[in-house]
């Protein structure tokens, strides 16, 4: 009886499991990708690289973020006892106001007191001062905390705070960090500040994850008081030093009433994972809720977890609501295929869509993508325009004239697929009117983007701004 060799063997068996990795593979993108282009695209890879495909498929293809985000932040805190309200009487919210009640199963909280807070100039003496104020808790959340003199100040309040007897707890960004060095958390621990890292990155043992950042920014002065917006903490954001070569412009708010509780309790749920605690206690917040109030507001949390594309469905829903205009001002405009086709929609059926972006960006290729991406949004008639420098980071949503979205969150895959974000709906007329004030005035100074200058880039910058773009997800 013929004997069959190894090799004979391994030669009649390699194109049976490459049949069956491919296939392996194809049953994969088909039952888990959403995109039929992505899905395509992957099995034609399959299909033309049958043992390479499958490989580049099992390291870049599958989406680990989501499963592990899934799998690691599964943090509960009950909030039972923050009421909210669904419609609040003598209000007209609908039907914008039941887009996120439908997202969050919550409804509305009350606002009693907002402020626009521009610049370090204005947001950091408003902190310091609430700091030195505080008497029972402190509770801050940033993405970047830089070790440089406005740092180093809050650094100090916290201290002085923690001196008599004030609870502070301070979350920092594990990736954030390192914009500036030395790290600010190692000053920390000097002045004896109890602080924690989110998702640091480490080399033992190896966590070298670029995503599933906490990008949200927050101040709890004792349950009472709360700032959040899209500054972080640092010099550059010093915008009105001329001398400053990185200067930022950008808002930020402090917010007291009912919704501080929300505001709170999404603290303490990114607290309880810092530190690995499952088993939190259910929260009960400080404020009661006010029946009557002339600004109502509601917290919506974004993540890879299973919070994942809230915010994305948030906007697309609201503007596809819109009957007079949107607004839109963010520092990183890289909008995905869902949230274009409603932006069109929205200027077919007559209604004003502005969006103002940063001429000067401080992230070069997310500058290049943009200019790759706008062309669909300027050939539908959108108006497109690019404000001077220095660099604006501001980021807000205006829907007609009662419904504004303010938080952390860039209109890009990186803020509303990757990052741990949150957003903030007010639905007040008069912030509304004040943030179209500071719209009006940014968009007076900006210049209109043409879709001619899109077209008349050269060959050798179409192709750079075409790479970039296709790395858009990531940057």
């Amino acid at each position: 009886m013929e004997t069959i060799s190894a090799g004979d063997l391994l030669f009649y068996a390699l194109p049976l499991l490459w049949l069956m990795m491919g296939l392996m593979a194809a049953g994969h993108i088909l039952l888990n990708k959403r995109d039929s282009k992505a899905a395509f695209g992957w099995i034609a890879l399959c299909i033309i690289l049958p043992v390479a495909g499958p490989l580049i498929y099992l390291l870049f293809g599958i989406n680990r973020i989501n499963h592990k985000a899934k799998r690691d932040y599964r943090i509960k805190i009950p909030r039972q006892y923050l009421d909210t309200v669904s419609e609040p009487e003598g209000t007209n919210f609908r039907p914008l106001s039941g887009i996120g009640e439908n997202l969050t199963r919550r409804g509305l909280s009350d606002c009693s007191e907002l402020v626009l807070l521009e610049n370090g100039e204005q947001l950091y003496p408003a902190m310091i001062e609430a700091i030195h104020h505080a008497r029972s808790r402190v509770l801050l959340a940033s993405y970047i905390f830089d070790h440089n003199s406005s740092g180093l100040a809050i650094a100090d309040a916290l201290a002085a705070a923690v001196q008599r007897g004030v609870e502070v707890k301070v979350i920092i960004d594990g990736m954030g960090e390192f914009m500036t060095l030395p790290r600010i958390g190692n000053h920390l621990l000097k002045l004896g500040i109890p602080f924690c890292r989110f998702n640091p990155l480490t080399l033992f043992p190896p966590a070298l994850n670029l995503n599933m950042r906490n990008h949200r920014k927050l101040l709890i002065i004792d349950g009472e008081w709360a700032f959040t917006g899209g500054q972080n903490i640092g010099d550059r954001h010093l915008a009105m030093r001329d001398q400053n070569p990185n200067r930022v412009l950008d808002l930020h708010f402090r917010l007291k009433g009912k919704i501080v509780d929300e505001l709170e309790w999404a603290f303490w749920k990114d607290w309880a994972y810092c530190k690995d605690e499952h088993d939190a206690p259910e929260f009960i917040g400080t404020n009661r809720l006010q029946i009557q109030s002339d600004i109502w507001a509601r917290l919506i949390l974004d993540g890879p977890n299973k919070d994942i594309d809230k915010l994305n469905y948030l906007m697309v829903s609201v503007i596809s609501a819109a009957q007079h205009q949107v607004l839109i001002m963010t520092p990183y405009f890289l909008p995905m295929l869902d949230m274009i086709g409603v932006l069109i929609a929205a200027h077919l059926r007559g209604v004003k869509v502005c969006i103002l972006v940063p001429g000067h960006n401080n992230i070069k290729p997310v500058h290049w993508a943009m200019q790759n991406s706008m062309r669909q949004l300027l050939e539908a008639g959108i108006e497109i325009k690019q404000q001077p420098a220095p660099f604006v980071h501001s980021k807000i949503l205006l829907i007609d004239s009662q419904y504004s979205l303010i938080g952390s969150a860039n209109i890009d895959q990186r803020s509303l697929r990757l990052n741990y974000e949150l957003g903030v709906e007010i639905f007040s007329a008069s912030v509304n009117a004040a943030l179209q004030q500071y719209f009006y005035e940014r968009e007076v100074k900006s210049t209109p983007i043409t879709l001619e200058q899109i077209e008349q880039r050269s060959l050798p910058v179409k192709i750079r701004d075409s790479i970039a773009w296709l790395f858009s997800p990531y940057l």
